[in-house]
């Protein structure tokens, strides 16, 4: 793809211009300020809507001295010579866009638009995009095959390393293991666990051993700390099982004696056990004295204690009439008074309404101030007297609905009689208060067992059964606590028998866990060597890959070469793609640091080779021309840009033009 025409208007400062290329590589002078770059512009905007800067916002509208000039159309147009010889013309126009509003005098700007052309046929601009996506294969590979700082230095390293491995092929991991015997091992610490086939890329194998790597190692240095722990714990118990297993049955053994000899005494105390029955049963007795006292007390009072609970019954039941019937007499009260309010209010409002008449005013037009049509008057006033007659029938029907005279009449004749059924509940509340006084005065106090001669009597004989008892069971308790002290002892040593047994079972659970975590430890650091292994054959493998890689990308250019990967500290490699430019002294230097002929070279031969691969020719524009004085031969049509002081206006001449002024 090669221009033929480039054709500018109105665009950045260029009021009207046309470059004749005929599809040759050429130069274009210009002193500075005179519209090169904007050239280079028109055609990068033109073809993915990007300066040559790559900057956003760009605008092609031509500056004045206060700023944009307007109602201008801003156009870049260029007839392109395709690879298979078919002419293409596209453009694209730049203008304002003004609006008259709604009762505005003028038009208001209300932004801007572009128009696409393809072959001079208005289209639109997803239409104009696929277009270029066809012709081209769109805005990316059209910048990195007509700018040649695009690729090397404007890219990120991540998208030039994509591209470099699309265009050259990337290695498979088998290429990689053929380089070096030692790499064949790789495979087994690469397969997925509990798979036969599938395999974990080196990059995913890297990341999960390094992370179970951390983890063992996080594992590993907790583990003598447990161990010390474990040994801390270890009791000094001054025994062993065997022994404290003995010493316990032998005390079992003699608590057993003691307490069938302790059976043995109490069982043969019967005087005791007399002493007890007796002093039952003199208990017994009184209580069945105090029970029968009670009784007869009762029955003497039992009528009078009938007649008190139904006056209770009674004063209860009238007190609860009284108090029912006097709230709902205020209810009903309260209720006569809210709607003989209501009515006064209804009454009130009657009037008011009843008052309204015809407002004469309104028998005139508002706008002209004229009399209105006497029809119209004569309705308006029908109008007003039904909605008159309606409101005041609709207050009628409120005034009846909610507080008519009956309603309030009736309200306060049963609040009347409510009052009356409440005084009558309080005047049998007073007669009943009365008898009941009267029956409690009636009521027999009997004297107090405990003033009896039954009492005193019953409760000396139990006073004496209780000295008997004690006296009887005096020597049998004698006899039990010599047994009980030494139980005592004996349960004494069992529970140091037990601490005993339980501390040197703790010291050998403790030894069994020092093992244990002893052979954890161990495990552990096998795993860790091995992932160890996996990793350093990982390595191993990056870095074979990173030559075979590297030699495979490097052979597709000439002198340019590349950077793909980055030797770290840790001995491990990190990807990259940095462009490296030969120097004077054939030294390769970073594309950033080398000088600007070199850049523009290096940005050359790249994209003779990116053209190569796709099968795509693109004009290429060449920014400060002048300092290279050896340009790099390519198959692209190149545009030179040349500062030249003499050249105050833009002079465009063909290479072979150039040639034949040379000659």
């Amino acid at each position: 793809m090669r221009i033929q025409t480039l054709r500018l208007e109105n665009f950045q400062g260029i009021k009207s211009a046309t470059f004749d290329f005929q599809g040759k590589s050429a130069s274009i002078y210009g002193d500075n300020a005179t519209g090169k770059t904007t050239v280079y512009n028109a055609l990068t905007w033109l073809l993915f809507d990007r300066p040559s800067t790559g900057a956003k916002n760009f605008t092609p509208k031509t500056k004045g001295p206060t700023g944009d000039l307007h109602n201008l159309d801003h156009a870049a147009e260029a007839r392109f010579i395709m690879d298979d010889g078919r002419l293409v013309t596209l453009r694209k126009v730049f203008h304002e866009v003004w609006k008259k509003k709604r009762g505005a005098a003028t038009e208001e700007f209300d932004g801007h638009s572009v128009d696409f052309f393809i072959d001079g046929v208005p289209t639109k601009e997803r239409e104009y995009t696929a277009s270029l996506l066809a012709f081209c294969g769109g805005a990316e590979k059209m910048k990195m095959l007509t700018m040649p700082q695009y690729f090397p230095e404007d890219m990120a390293w991540d998208a030039r390393r994509k591209i470099l491995l699309e265009v050259c092929g990337d290695v498979t991991d088998d290429d990689v293991i053929a380089t070096d015997p030692a790499l064949e091992e790789l495979g087994a610490y690469l397969l997925m666990p509990g798979t036969t086939g599938q395999f974990y890329t080196v990059d995913e194998y890297k990341k999960i051993a390094a992370a179970k790597k951390a983890d063992i190692n996080k594992q590993l240095q907790g583990i003598p700390g447990r161990i010390d722990e474990a040994q801390r714990a270890i009791p000094d118990a001054g025994t062993t099982e065997v022994q404290a297993l003995a010493d316990l049955d032998q005390l079992a053994d003699e608590r057993e004696r003691l307490t069938a000899e302790k059976a043995a005494i109490l069982a043969g105390d019967t005087a005791t056990a007399d002493a007890r029955t007796k002093t039952a049963q003199a208990e017994a007795a009184l209580a069945k004295a105090r029970a029968d006292y009670a009784t007869k007390a009762a029955a003497a009072n039992a009528d009078v204690n009938a007649k008190i609970s139904d006056l209770q019954l009674k004063l209860a039941e009238a007190r609860r009439r009284k108090l029912d019937d006097e709230m709902e007499a205020e209810r009903q009260t309260g209720l006569a008074e809210r709607m003989a309010t209501r009515r006064a209010e209804l009454l009130q409002l009657y009037k008011d309404v009843q008052a309204e008449t015809w407002d004469e005013g309104q028998e005139v037009c508002p706008t002209c101030h004229q009399p209105l049509p006497p029809e119209q008057v004569e309705q308006m006033r029908s109008d007003f007297n039904l909605a008159k007659s309606k409101r005041l029938q609709a207050i009628n029907e409120q005034g009846m609905k909610e507080a008519s005279k009956g309603a309030i009449e009736e309200a306060r004749r049963k609040a009347a009689i409510l009052q009356g059924t409440a005084d009558q509940a309080a005047d049998e509340i007073k007669r009943l208060t009365i008898e009941l006084g009267e029956q409690q005065t009636a009521l027999v106090n009997a004297p107090t067992f405990e003033t009896t001669d039954d009492y005193t009597e019953l409760t000396a004989a139990v006073a004496a059964c209780r000295a008997a008892e004690r006296q009887a069971g005096q020597n049998t308790d004698e006899a039990v606590a010599a047994v009980k002290s030494r139980l005592e002892a004996v349960y004494a040593a069992t529970r140091e028998a037990e601490a005993a047994l339980t501390k040197v079972r703790q010291a050998e659970t403790q030894r069994k866990r020092i093992q244990e975590l002893e052979a954890q430890e161990k495990a552990l650091s096998a795993q860790y060597e091995e992932l160890e292994k996996g990793l350093y054959l990982c390595d191993l493998f990056t870095k074979a890959k990173v030559a075979l890689l590297t030699d495979r990308i490097n052979g597709k250019f000439k002198s340019v070469r590349f950077r793909l990967f980055v030797e770290q500290q840790n001995g491990g490699v990190k990807d990259d793609c940095e462009v490296l430019v030969p120097d004077t002294t054939g030294r390769l230097v970073p594309y950033p640091f080398a000088n600007n002929a070199a850049r523009i070279n290096a940005g050359l031969e790249i994209i003779d080779a990116l053209a190569a691969h796709w099968h795509i020719s693109m004009p290429v524009f060449i920014d400060n021309a002048e300092s290279v004085t050896h340009l790099a031969q390519t198959d692209m049509q190149t545009v030179r840009l040349v500062v030249s002081e003499e050249d105050t206006s833009l002079r465009l001449e063909l290479d072979e033009q150039r040639e034949e002024g040379a000659a």
